[in-house]
């Protein structure tokens, strides 16, 4: 996890494993270590998510992939004013979850502030 804390005036970014932290790099200003870190904790995390996705592409016969042809089913089978209220729903969820997601990211990696 990447981290920004203020050590002896200096504007710090770290990476900590819940062991240990190392310093990767002092900025100029703290505004600019938080967006430091806010960034490479974005990227590993998109690059996380990047890999389960890969990974769910990989042909395997899954629950999951029943559960995606239900889904494809139902929506074959909805009005178009029913495919619009569906997608605009999904598209509302999926804006709620990317906003908790950068609320808690934010939070990760402001956590040290106070230490």
């Amino acid at each position: 996890m990447y981290k920004s804390v203020v050590r002896d005036g200096k504007f710090l970014v770290l990476v900590a494993d819940g062991v240990f932290d190392k310093q990767l790099m002092e900025l100029p200003t703290e505004e600019l270590a938080d967006k430091v870190a806010y960034e490479l904790q974005s990227a590993w995390e998109h690059g996380i998510a990047w890999g389960v996705h890969q990974k769910r592409k990989e042909p395997n016969g899954s629950e999951e992939d029943e559960d995606i042809s239900e889904v494809i089913q139902k929506l074959r089978t909805m009005s178009p004013a029913e495919q619009e209220a569906y997608h605009q729903r999904v598209s509302r969820r999926n804006e709620r979850i990317q906003r908790i997601e950068e609320a808690r990211r934010w939070r990760n990696v402001l956590s040290w502030k106070s230490k």
